[in-house]
């Protein structure tokens, strides 16, 4: 399962989270978007330093999409200069210098946005998430707890699901849980959840409840990702059934032949 990410942008940009998923845009009205293939345009009706940034920055989102790097980066470099104080184009300045491998770039893009806006769930997510993949978990709970203080932060179950998965990561999985049950609270199907819980009760030895929450999360996944699938696999293993395992590693082979399944 992958951190939701970049996507979590204040703008209608990459629903990434790669590290996965994301989050709303402040749309401006007077922005309009057209689509033109692979050289998309995009039009406004006010020629504010504002509207210019978020245009250059949505252009830029298409362009990494195409994997159009270069043009990319002229696009944020010009988004910057329209307007210094947007953390958007620093938020994507961020994603793009992790697509090319430049981790310090990305730190310094991911921390400006959340410099620009201390109090912005988007960004305080964003951050928290590059911080838990690039290797530093137990940081990254003070950015996705101050995330979810923003009263107006718009999917705060975003941030909930990244900081369940970093406090895995930092070997605190009691921490997991409680976020995790937060959000099956409010949303029972919630697949990031529900695996994390699957995960949490494994490692504790509580393999009934676990397969219960494994099983919960293949009704609700449209495709199980290979991690929920190696897990299903383990968990029957440990109830002993090992013909119910075996199907599990059979798809997991069969749908991720580039997997390697965990050996415990």
């Amino acid at each position: 399962m992958r951190l939701r990410d970049a996507g979590a942008l204040s703008g209608a940009f990459l629903v990434l989270c790669t590290f996965a998923g994301c989050s709303a845009f402040h749309n401006n009205n007077h922005v309009i978007y057209e689509n033109k293939q692979d050289n998309p345009h995009f039009k406004s009706d006010v020629n504010t330093p504002h509207a210019i940034s978020q245009n250059e920055v949505a252009l830029a989102e298409e362009y990494i999409k195409m994997g159009k790097y270069d043009l990319a980066l002229d696009r944020l470099q010009k988004a910057v200069k329209a307007e210094p104080s947007s953390p958007d184009p620093y938020t994507m300045l961020g994603l793009l210098n992790e697509r090319l491998n430049r981790p310090e770039q990305a730190e310094a893009n991911y921390a400006k946005a959340v410099k620009l806006a201390p109090d912005k769930g988007d960004y305080l997510n964003n951050y928290g998430a590059w911080l838990c993949r690039s290797g530093h978990p137990a940081e990254a709970d003070a950015d996705f707890r101050k995330a979810l203080a923003d009263p107006f932060y718009k999917t705060p179950s975003e941030a909930m699901e990244n900081a369940a998965l970093c406090a895995m990561k930092a070997g605190k999985p009691g921490v997991a849980e409680a976020y995790s049950q937060q959000i099956l609270a409010v949303d029972p199907n919630n697949t990031g959840a529900l695996q994390t819980m699957a995960d949490v009760l494994y490692r504790r030895g509580d393999y009934m409840n676990a397969r219960g929450f494994i099983e919960r999360y293949m009704t609700a996944a449209s495709k199980p990702d290979p991690e929920a699938l190696d897990l299903a696999a383990r968990i029957e293993d440990k109830l002993g059934d090992h013909d119910g395992a075996r199907d599990y590693r059979n798809r997991l082979g069969g749908e991720f032949p580039q997997y390697r399944p965990t050996q415990n």
